[in-house]
């Protein structure tokens, strides 16, 4: 037996080791769990490597909410990379028009500014800032200056904005729907798209994003659904829980080292994201001591910006959690997020989500484990011989 054939002989036995009788996560999402709102699961960089049980596997339309801020930082990577923007372009140079508008403190924010929540703008997660701006439009309907479209609106709204002075800690980390908003804008003046076509061009094809999207609201140009939907234009994306595990799986493959369609600036500011910093959607944290990227940060997300889905992303291409929900807080349902901390307690150190048994494992149990989740051993498990091997 040669030396290459011993090691694949080895790498499936240490893939074997970690299945049914191992009490810990296994790579199959063994810790779905139906909610009569919401839905978990895990993932791995394992092509199909992800189970649905009750609604995931329904087909069951879940709305992406303040997580979609990701895929417009995806977005916003890709046509850097093509030279469309630069990270450190200034509002004003996108959009020429706000120079003279703008308030001093906002002359220098770039589009990774905004992206990273670092614009010092107000954070619009509340209905008393949205009225604020919702009760301008009343003196702009006599002269009947009100956009009818969403690209429209978001101008309007940027106009605005730049207008309002800045929050009170505006030198660190605020999180902002309004910044998402002025980026959107942004990119679409660059690219002459709108938000949703560049969704679909930029995004839904490359790495396959299949949705639906909510229909813009059609009861005139001062309805407040239709100026929500412009702030928060990818509030009314929604998908699937195998395909929101698609995405996932294409950051899992990305931190491996793997070749995907996740453009590279976006990945490498992912991969050195500290704890406790803010990148593109995604906040570094610790879980047990090992590092990961989740998009919820601590009940920064109020209100307006519910969390619909929430998501935990081992930064080495390990697995991914996440949860879906259906029903918003306001709708007196039960948020993603709080979701996942139950799910993410359970699999850290109960057996599920109910915390029924314990998951004491024996030491080398633990070691053969961590070592089938090494990049090596990750990519043997992808080859076709060596699937049929392990059966």
């Amino acid at each position: 037996m040669n030396t290459a054939f011993a090691t694949l002989l080895v790498a499936a036995a240490l893939l074997s080791a970690c299945g049914n009788q191992d009490a810990g996560p296994q790579p199959a999402a063994p810790g779905l769990q139906q909610r009569a709102d919401a839905v978990t699961g895990r993932v791995t960089a394992l092509d199909g490597d992800f189970e649905g049980a009750g609604l995931a596997g329904a087909r069951v339309l879940f709305p992406v909410g303040a997580d979609a801020k990701a895929m417009t930082a995806v977005i916003a990577a890709r046509l850097v990379e093509r030279g469309s923007l630069r990270w450190n372009t200034r509002i004003a140079e996108a959009l020429p028009e706000l120079r003279r508008l703008m308030l001093p403190a906002y002359r220098n924010v770039t589009l990774e500014d905004l992206l990273a929540h670092r614009a010092g703008l107000p954070a619009f997660t509340t209905e008393e800032e949205f009225g604020r701006f919702l009760a301008v439009l009343p003196e702009a309907v006599p002269a009947g200056a009100l956009p009818t479209t969403d690209a429209g609106r978001r101008l309007f709204f940027a106009r605005w904005l730049v207008r309002q002075p800045p929050a009170a800690d505006s030198t660190g980390f605020r999180y902002s729907n309004a910044g998402y908003a002025l980026a959107t804008t942004m990119m679409e003046r660059a690219t002459g798209l709108s938000y949703r076509a560049m969704f679909e061009q930029e995004l839904a094809r490359p790495l396959a994003i299949a949705g639906t999207w909510r229909e813009a609201d059609a009861r005139g140009p001062a309805s407040p659904q239709a100026w929500l939907d412009a702030i928060m234009p990818a509030g009314r994306f929604a998908t699937t829980a195998s395909t929101y595990a698609g995405w996932l799986r294409w950051h899992l493959r990305a931190l491996q080292g793997d070749q995907t369609p996740l453009p590279s600036s976006y990945v490498e500011r992912l991969r050195g994201l500290a704890p406790g910093g803010y990148a593109l959607g995604w906040t570094g944290a610790l879980v047990q001591g090992r590092p990961v990227l989740r998009h919820a940060r601590g009940g920064a997300e109020a209100s307006l910006a519910e969390t619909q889905s929430d998501a935990v992303v081992d930064t080495d291409g390990g697995s991914a959690s996440f949860a879906l929900s259906l029903a918003g807080q306001r709708e007196g349902g039960v948020r993603a997020s709080a979701v996942l901390d139950r799910l993410m307690a359970g699999l850290n150190g109960l057996n599920g989500l109910n915390g029924d048994e314990p998951t004491t494992k024996p030491l080398f149990a633990q070691l053969r484990c961590r070592l089938s989740r090494c990049s090596f051993v990750m990519r043997l498990r992808r080859i076709a011989w060596v699937q049929a091997l392990l059966r």
